[in-house]
């Protein structure tokens, strides 16, 4: 866990201020150097007595791969949310003719599987006849 350093407390040095004759844009920024630090503080306003030091982690919560991965992750939504967008307006625009050929399929389904069924055994049992067929003109050539 990344977690800032205990706060380590470092005297306040107030900076002096100039006077109000000159205005803001002509003052030079009231700065304060600690250890080569710049801390910079608005012309007038006085310092706060104890100023609070907030450490951040050097590296965010993600590891890079989390970072992509929580990117493609939502690539991939949104183009899921476009696509059934389309499939929604394809269904409003020809509503009439998908109706009509979900119906049309439905109806018929039944009689359509069962000549389906038919042919796969009609299939069947014209490859076994042939299978037998060349089957007994091998054997005779042998003899």
């Amino acid at each position: 866990m990344n977690s800032p350093e205990p706060y380590i407390h470092q005297p306040v040095v107030h900076v002096q201020q100039q006077g109000s004759a000159v205005p803001a844009h002509h003052r030079p920024p009231a700065v304060e150097y600690r250890d080569g630090v710049p801390y910079h503080y608005t012309v007038g306003q006085p310092l706060p007595p104890h100023q609070i030091v907030v450490q951040l982690p050097e590296q965010g919560s993600m590891s890079p791969a989390q970072r992509e991965l929580v990117v493609n992750v939502v690539l991939l939504l949104v183009v899921a949310v476009v696509l059934c967008g389309c499939v929604a307006g394809v269904v409003v625009i020809c509503g009439g003719t998908l109706m009509g050929l979900i119906g049309a399929v439905g109806a018929n389904a039944i009689p359509v599987g069962m000549g389906a069924v038919g042919a796969m055994v009609a299939a069947g049992w014209l490859v076994s006849k042939l299978k037998s067929v060349t089957a007994s003109t091998s054997t005779r050539k042998e003899k």
